[in-house]
């Protein structure tokens, strides 16, 4: 499953219009990953894998992403 979620975040990352959208389809994402029992620490490890070969803008807003996982955000906003 973890493979398969790389694959779906990258695309996402690469098709998103704008910036807003890209964050929504992650959030959406990682909500499902998480509800299908898919691990937090799972998902960040892949996350961080990543930003190793994506383009500055792309990680922006991986790393925005990963504070709603992690709670480094406004309490309604935590995945």
């Amino acid at each position: 499953m973890a493979e398969d979620l790389t694959d779906k975040l990258v695309q996402i990352l690469k098709d998103s219009g704008t910036r807003e959208e890209a964050i929504c389809a992650l959030r959406t994402l990682f909500g499902k990953a998480l509800k299908d029992g898919e691990k937090r620490e799972t998902i960040l490890a892949k996350m961080e894998e990543l930003r190793k070969s994506i383009s500055d803008e792309q990680e922006n807003i991986l790393l925005e992403v990963m504070d709603f996982l992690v709670g480094w955000c406004s309490p309604h906003a935590k995945l």
